[in-house]
């Protein structure tokens, strides 16, 4: 695929030397298990196979966006230019060199290398890089796979500790425990949980990395925010931009990109959401890590149900016991202090003198009153509407009925 002819470029102008600089490149690239390493060596190792004064590589996302910017000898001015340039052959073909990067039939990028001053790539050049494209999607697809294992390990044991902590109790600093685990897994720069308040709107409970406290708290009716819809929604969400879900008058001033969200959804409704956000220009989120992120959030709205399986039975426990209360009253107080009451005018009307039967008459009053006053207690003690009175609201409330179809 001829661009220029001209002047060979590179180290080495001979066959050999080139060759061994591709064999370098391939065993440079081929080795390293980290994405965002292998991207960078792909930029530099094109350079130096072709004496390219500098490179760009774009990463597309898979709605077409461009989602990271790797660049090696060249300023942001200029990079920024060459991440805006139409399509990877445009019509500047004495400049650049654009080659796309594909990884499994699909395209992950495009490769963007500018001549030497005064210089222009040759046939060799183009085949040069189109054999190292052709290696780098290799060495991309199975720096993917290494980075989904060791985030699968990562997600898989947060979700283990995350569960067994909110089983234990859940209170606030489990949860700030929870976003916590969650940035660091996801390797975001932002982290929040947001849950539903009693009123049905939602509350951001904890915010943890960039931006944090200027969110903490912040309390939204989510029929009237494109992000409390989309978790009214109950399904997972992964977006390479943040501002497509945030209100049109949303400030983006601490530069968020991508986004994913995971709701806490169980089988009565939502409650609540785990969202994450890289900042712009950093690798996006993959459809792994959402399944990933969905999965822990899955695990913690578990322990949230589980923790208010262990409110109600408490609540119950109360119950049981002031009906075992209200019983030992009746059975045994009251039949005791009805039949000493029975006792005493028994005695009274045994002919004793006038003084002591007035006196004693008082005192089995006393007890009659006693008597309606414990009957009362007992009644009130097994009294449905005391029993709806005395349930304590749930610390983590959920919108019901919000749960919606089964999620990714």
């Amino acid at each position: 695929m001829p661009i220029a002819e001209a002047t060979p470029a590179g180290p080495s102008s001979t066959a050999p030397g080139r060759l061994r600089g591709l064999l370098e490149a391939h065993r440079l690239i081929t080795s390293e298990p980290s994405l965002a390493t292998v991207l960078s060596l792909i930029v530099e190792s094109a350079c130096r196979l072709v004496g390219a004064s500098s490179g760009v590589l774009r990463v597309i996302s898979p709605d077409g966006a461009q989602e990271h910017l790797v660049q090696h000898g060249t300023d942001d001015e200029t990079a920024a230019r060459i991440s805006a340039y139409p399509g990877p052959r445009g019509t500047a073909r004495s400049l650049y060199l654009q080659v796309p990067i594909e990884v499994r039939g699909e395209l992950f990028g495009e490769l963007h290398l500018a001549t030497p001053e005064g210089g222009r790539f040759s046939v060799e050049d183009e085949e040069l890089i189109d054999a190292l494209v052709a290696v780098a999607g290799t060495a991309v697809a199975n720096a993917r796979l290494y980075e989904d294992a060791r985030r699968s390990r990562d997600w898989l044991n947060a979700s283990g500790e995350i569960a067994r902590a909110l089983l234990a109790e859940a209170d606030v600093d489990l949860l700030m425990e929870v976003v916590s685990r969650a940035l660091h897994v996801a390797e975001a720069d932002y982290g929040a949980l947001v849950l539903p308040t009693e009123d049905g709107r939602f509350r951001v409970a904890v915010t943890v990395g960039r931006g944090a406290e200027e969110f903490q708290d912040l309390v939204f009716t989510p029929e009237s925010s494109p992000m409390g819809r989309a978790m009214l929604s109950g399904q997972s969400l992964l977006l390479s931009d943040m501002t497509l879900i945030a209100k049109p008058e949303f400030e983006n001033i601490h530069g968020f990109g991508p986004v994913m969200l995971a709701p806490l959804v169980d089988a009565k409704g939502l409650r609540g959401a785990v969202v994450l956000m890289r900042t712009q220009g950093s690798l996006g989120f993959t459809p792994r890590e959402l399944d990933l992120a969905t999965t822990f959030a899955d695990q913690v709205a578990l322990a949230l149900d589980l923790d208010d399986a262990r409110a109600d039975a408490e609540w119950l426990r109360v119950l049981e016991d002031r009906h075992r209360i209200a019983q030992d009253l009746h059975d045994n107080v009251m039949q005791r202090l009805f039949a000493t009451g029975m006792g005493l005018q028994g005695l009274a009307a045994s002919g004793l003198p006038a003084d002591l039967e007035e006196r004693l008459s008082r005192h089995i009053t006393d007890l009659d009153e006693t008597i309606d006053e414990i009957r009362t207690r007992v009644f009130g003690l097994r009294s449905a509407d005391v029993r709806a009175a005395i349930r304590p609201p749930r610390r983590f409330p959920r919108v019901d009925g919000t749960a919606g179809p089964p999620r990714r």
